[in-house]
């Protein structure tokens, strides 16, 4: 009788003691940094497609003149982005929580090159005015492009960091995220600089065409990377969709 109700104590012991959670910043470093830096690295290319606007639009303006400063496009081109980034943040928020973050970031991130090698190829039977609704229209879906990456990527981002080393998280979310995007905005400024020195100032729609379309190979070599991404722990314990 002794020893049976020995072994009932250590029975309840056992039954009673917490099921053990395995950490999730138990991961090897570069197992762990590459899914913060494929989501966050995509803020570098919404800096620069949301900067490049403003020299697209003044160089819109040396090249039809009074055409383009009068109408309604020389205030709504450089705008209408934010727009579609309002519409994007919404409808990628939602559907980052309740369906899938990596998935949702793919869409955005296709979204983001197509609409901005769209930009960038604007036409519209020769007609300036036409081309520059074209224009406009493209740019709101960029914009569509660049709001999913905030629910997607950098939350994506955020979560992905829990998996690094205690106490490093911060650094790293910051430096993929908000120092991505400051120099996004520096290269948005420095690139038409470039293209418009080697076009010689003239040339105008190569410079602006040229300006929009290398805002393409940033967000397509991050499409690439992402391929290979899987939902964040984090995520996958506590979504929407359990």
């Amino acid at each position: 009788m002794f020893w049976r109700k020995k072994e009932e104590e250590k029975q309840e012991v056992v039954s009673d003691a917490p099921l053990e959670v395995p950490a999730i910043d138990q991961k090897p470093f570069w197992q762990a940094i590459w899914p913060v830096l494929a989501c966050g690295a995509g803020l570098f290319s919404d800096g620069y497609v949301n900067n490049v606007i403003g020299s697209v639009s003044t160089t819109l303006g040396y090249e039809y003149g009074d055409v383009y400063d009068n109408s309604n496009a020389a205030s709504v081109v450089p705008a209408i982005a934010f727009a579609g980034t309002v519409v994007g943040q919404l409808f990628f928020g939602y559907l980052s929580d309740k369906w899938s973050r990596t998935n949702s970031l793919l869409i955005s991130t296709l979204i983001l090159i197509i609409f901005t090698a769209l930009a960038a190829g604007s036409y519209y039977h020769g007609d300036a005015v036409g081309m520059f609704n074209i224009l406009t229209a493209w740019r709101f879906f960029v914009g569509i492009g660049i709001g999913g990456e905030y629910p997607a990527g950098s939350v994506s981002c955020a979560e992905s960091s829990g998996e690094l080393k205690s106490g490093t998280r911060n650094t790293w979310f910051i430096l993929f995220t908000n120092s991505m995007i400051d120099w996004g905005f520096v290269f948005g400024a420095f690139i038409p600089y470039v293209v418009a020195a080697a076009a010689h100032n003239s040339h105008y729609s190569t410079i602006w065409r040229t300006s929009l379309g290398i805002g393409v190979a940033f967000p397509l070599v991050l499409f690439v990377l992402r391929l290979k991404l899987k939902e964040p722990e984090e995520f996958s314990r506590n979504s929407m969709k359990q």
